[in-house]
């Protein structure tokens, strides 16, 4: 009866308390709903073959008679896996490149006595707020001997302004007596960047190489413009392919000349399916790096 007993230091929550909890519940409820919602759509829907789209009206959530002739269809590409593994190198090589110039670069402009740091972050400001275009980067591409390599990918990921600036904030919001304590032991300011700043900014650096895997899993537009080798083609660009050249695919079977119509996989069930399979890398590297990115954003836009 011990294990019935109630907790005496439990805090009672008077009458408007409990209201205001259940409805903070029921509006959470509805927010992780709605996200959650779309993704089993799409999931389910891209399970679901020809008749039973027809049959619901295409909206399906769990599929009665399953099928995974979509997920076929995408893996059954010639250069599926080729792009798969592009898009991976792309992202293991591109993350680091995006953040070995920040981390420098941000506590550079963390230093108040820097001569000139004023004209700095005018600069790299504009740089964030005015681009050059498509036609002024892919002649730049050009003179850089980077078009139809792989190396296009990888290259214009260095550095970052705004990565930057979140590093900047980060740096600036280190009490003082920590690098005062380094200056009376003789550290310099490599020292102090690798010893200091750099232990400390580990979530924020987390959050911003989600931030850039992110982008590299998800780019296609690079590889349209600068890439023409099929075998360099990102599994994004490949998907967009697919997406735009995808109709009704009929799986038959039969004997001799006996052929039975079993089933259809519309274009639909392969963008449904393309979502899907783009989706598996993140929702599997997501889990494992949330606490810090939800920390590093946290950390790195609050300063002091």
């Amino acid at each position: 009866m011990a294990l019935f007993k109630r907790n005496p230091n439990k805090i009672k929550l008077t009458h408007a308390e409990r209201l205001y909890q259940t409805i903070i519940i029921i509006i959470v409820g509805l927010v992780t709903l709605s996200c959650v919602f779309p993704l089993i759509y799409v999931i389910g829907m891209s399970f679901t073959g020809q008749a039973e789209m027809i049959e619901k009206n295409y909206f399906v959530i769990i599929p009665e008679r399953p099928t995974i002739l979509a997920y076929q269809s995408i893996l059954q590409k010639s250069n599926f896996w080729s792009s798969f593994l592009i898009s991976v190198f792309r992202v293991l090589l591109g993350v680091p490149a995006a953040l070995l110039l920040t981390v420098p670069g941000g506590y550079v402009l963390a230093n108040k006595q820097m001569p000139g740091r004023r004209w700095f972050m005018i600069y790299f400001i504009i740089t964030m707020i005015l681009g050059g275009g498509t036609i002024p980067s892919y002649l730049l591409m050009r003179d850089l001997h980077l078009l139809n390599t792989f190396w296009v990918y990888i290259v214009p990921a260095f550095g970052g302004a705004f990565n930057m600036l979140i590093v900047k904030l980060f740096v600036e919001g280190i009490p003082t007596e920590i690098v005062e304590s380094a200056d009376l032991d003789g550290a310099t300011e490599m020292q102090k960047m690798l010893h200091i700043a750099v232990p400390l900014l580990v979530p924020t650096l987390c959050a911003l190489g989600l931030f850039a895997a992110v982008g590299h899993w998800n780019s296609w537009f690079d590889a349209m413009l600068y890439v023409r080798d099929a075998d360099l083609k990102t599994v994004q660009f490949v998907i967009r392919e697919l997406l735009l050249s995808s109709g009704a695919q009929t799986n038959t079977s039969g004997v001799g000349n006996d052929i039975i119509i079993t089933d259809k996989v519309t274009s639909e069930g392969v963008k449904m399916a393309s979502v899907v399979v783009a989706l598996i890398p993140i929702l599997c590297v997501y889990p494992f790096l949330q606490k810090y990115f939800i920390y590093g954003m946290y950390t790195g836009s609050v300063k002091g």
